[in-house]
């Protein structure tokens, strides 16, 4: 019985190399297609270049697209902080990408690591779409449960903060704008939040983002302290996408109202002046 089943081991062996495949390829069950999407997603990732990472989402769709926007969003906004002065003006000088992560990439895993906050893992249970596309995965990070990402990621309704809808932004002081954001749950439970701020004060008016003393306040009441990424000075008419990582334990519920505390400045020096109050219902 023994002598059977290695020749019949043998025998599968060999038709997957005939057909391509290798054992592990037919294991995963990605094809050719599939497998050159996912190397050329994580590939773009590990860059940290967000022009590139955007180039990748062609193969992405529903939350796996969301969820790359995320990291995008957080190296243009990285990159952008460091092609102005420290009174927010332009240096004139387009600077080199962020410092690479690094993607070990076999058929139907990726080992990722990256700046973007609750990015880093292993990735695996790629999904894909009628059209090719991939939707979702499944990602553990060290220390940390392995999860789905289409349960974790949700996009918040586009509206400005003049309005009390599901995103509202009080400023004080004004001359800041919500107009969209994203929040994702990481393998290790963590909420991070990163949202729109368009500087719309006018004039040689500044704003500052700030990474310490920001808090969030649960649909249950519980507060919780957070730290923001990247920071810097940013000038009126620009857009930026601030990165709020609350710790595990918060609540986000769908529907229910939470507040967003992001700590600010008038004009660029860290003091930590303003709250841009933002409430989060997704």
């Amino acid at each position: 019985m023994i002598k059977h089943l290695k020749v019949t081991s043998l025998l599968l062996t060999s038709l997957l190399v005939v057909s391509g495949l290798t054992p592990a390829q037919g294991a995963t069950g990605l094809t050719k297609a599939q497998q050159a999407k996912v190397s050329a997603v994580f590939k773009a990732v590990a860059s940290s270049n967000p022009d590139s990472i955007k180039i990748s989402r062609k193969h992405l769709a529903g939350s796996a697209n969301l969820a790359v926007e995320m990291i995008q969003n957080y190296y243009s906004t990285e990159k952008y902080m460091r092609s102005i002065s420290t009174v927010g003006r332009p240096l004139g000088n387009i600077p080199a990408n962020a410092a690479p992560g690094s993607a070990k990439i076999t058929n139907g895993k990726v080992v990722l690591t990256t700046a973007a906050p609750g990015f880093s893992g292993t990735y695996t249970n790629f999904k894909f779409n009628k059209s090719g596309k991939i939707t979702s995965w499944s990602i553990t990070s060290s220390g940390g449960s392995k999860v789905n990402i289409s349960s974790r990621v949700m996009a918040l309704p586009k509206t400005t903060w003049q309005y009390a809808n599901d995103i509202k932004a009080v400023y004080w002081g004004k001359g800041v704008q919500i107009d969209s954001g994203t929040v994702y749950q990481d393998s290790l439970g963590r909420w991070i939040m990163q949202l729109v701020v368009t500087n719309v004060a006018g004039g040689n008016n500044t704003k500052s983002l700030i990474a310490t003393t920001g808090k969030y306040q649960s649909p249950d009441k519980k507060l919780y302290s957070t730290t923001s990424s990247p920071v810097g000075c940013f000038e009126t008419g620009q857009s930026v996408h601030v990165t709020a990582i609350v710790s595990a334990g918060a609540v986000v519920l769908k529907g229910v109202k939470g507040v967003l505390e992001v700590p600010m400045s008038n004009g660029c020096a860290d003091d930590d002046s303003n709250r841009l109050e933002v409430s989060i219902k997704p």
